[in-house]
């Protein structure tokens, strides 16, 4: 019974964060209320304060929820992909699951948040430093998905720099970037580009 209890919690608390992602994604910031969370969610307002007490815990617990998913969401299509995949060709294929991160509800919603931060000194409070502890552990990460990287710990991080700024520019603007072949041909010419980091190039 107690491990029912525990999963039954488990599973209530998952539906709250998920919830929030969607409404952040549908309604943005300002639609992120008690009221719509717990409709989202099909759950009570007692349930939401006994799993979280404030609505900091809330966001603070929101924010590394949508963090990690987009951690895991990348590296489960790099392995998925790099098996289906010449391994000499790891570079494109990173560079493709990165970008697929990117069009997930879950970054969509970090949009959301860093879009509120500019303004809402709270949001900013637990974003900016939960961000920016996530983004060393994201370099672990990478660390280690891409051994064939080892010794050049300068031009991973470049690499993973270049890539998070051409992709998230290239998604902001993807609306006012109509053809495909155009958003094709900057995310290739990123490729060459990581080559180039990658071969000591650049």
């Amino acid at each position: 019974m107690q491990r029912w209890q525990q999963q039954k919690a488990a599973m209530t608390r998952e539906a709250i964060l998920q919830a929030s992602v969607k409404i952040l994604v549908e309604k943005g910031y300002t639609g992120l209320t008690t009221v719509q969370i717990t409709n989202a969610a099909e759950v009570s307002r007692g349930a939401l304060h006994h799993h979280f007490a404030n609505r900091s815990e809330l966001m603070r617990s929101l924010i590394d929820h949508i963090l990690h998913r987009r951690l895991q969401t990348f590296l489960s299509e790099y392995v998925s992909k790099l098996e289906r995949s010449d391994p000499s060709a790891f570079i494109g294929v990173a560079a493709k699951a990165h970008w697929e991160s990117l069009l997930t509800d879950e970054y969509t919603a970090f949009l959301e948040l860093t879009m509120a931060a500019r303004t809402d000194k709270e949001v900013a409070d637990l974003l900016i430093p939960a961000t920016l502890n996530f983004d060393q552990q994201w370099m672990i990460e990478m660390h280690r998905a891409l051994p064939q990287w080892e010794g050049k710990s300068e031009a991973i991080e470049l690499a993973n720099d270049f890539a998070s700024a051409l992709h998230v520019g290239l998604l902001i603007n993807r609306p006012f970037m109509g053809q495909q072949v155009r958003r094709q041909a900057v995310r290739n010419k990123l490729v060459e580009v990581i080559m180039a980091i990658y071969k000591g190039t650049e």
